[in-house]
């Protein structure tokens, strides 16, 4: 294939890569609500979904969309690197501030794609609808956390800590005990909590 029907077809498959992931944006934000929209909207943390997927496996397609987008754009950049070098150097006649600028906007590129891997998010606990818990508590990732006896609530589950057998629950909103001794009551959603 010759360079320009190349370039037509990775450009088309670039727009329509960027149609379905705002298509999909528009779908998660509009038609598949988060739980706290639902509940703000509807009164009830609802759970949506759409052709047997929810909002966070459309996600999921969206964001592998976001990687071939990117990859094409890449490809897409590399048949097109001798047409930005000369237009670069037709902008900025000057090699050494050329210089300065190119590796800018490299280390800004950098720093933009690699910046998730760089913060620590906060953590606290969420209640229905994220309007908080209304337990109490914050957002703990213990190691190992182990279980001993379960209690049922509305749209949650109770676990008491005691040293016994280990749950595999990973993410659990820690709450300070009311017993005495080494018991712990910690928030975990229905589907996590072996009722």
């Amino acid at each position: 294939m010759d360079k320009p029907k190349l370039n037509f077809v990775i450009d088309a498959l670039m727009f329509l890569c960027l149609m379905a992931m705002a298509g999909l944006g528009f779908l998660m934000k509009y038609l598949l609500p988060s739980g706290r929209d639902a509940w703000a909207q509807y009164g009830s943390n609802l759970q949506f979904s759409w052709l047997g997927w929810d909002r966070h496996d459309w996600g999921d397609i969206h964001f592998y969309l976001a990687f071939i987008l990117l990859s094409l754009l890449v490809l897409h950049l590399i048949l097109h690197w001798q047409q930005i070098l000369g237009l670069f150097q037709r902008l900025v006649p000057n090699p050494r501030q050329r210089y300065r600028i190119a590796l800018i906007f490299l280390l800004l590129a950098l720093l933009l794609i690699y910046f998730p891997f760089l913060i620590t998010p906060d953590s606290k606990a969420r209640g229905r609808g994220g309007r908080g818990s209304r337990v109490g508590g914050v957002l703990t990732v213990p190691a190992k956390p182990v279980c001993f006896h379960s209690l049922r609530g509305p749209g949650f589950g109770i676990k008491i800590d005691q040293v016994s057998e280990i749950c595999e629950t990973q993410k659990v909103s820690g709450v300070r005990p009311s017993w005495p001794g080494r018991l712990q009551a910690v928030l975990v959603p229905v589907s996590a909590a072996r009722m």
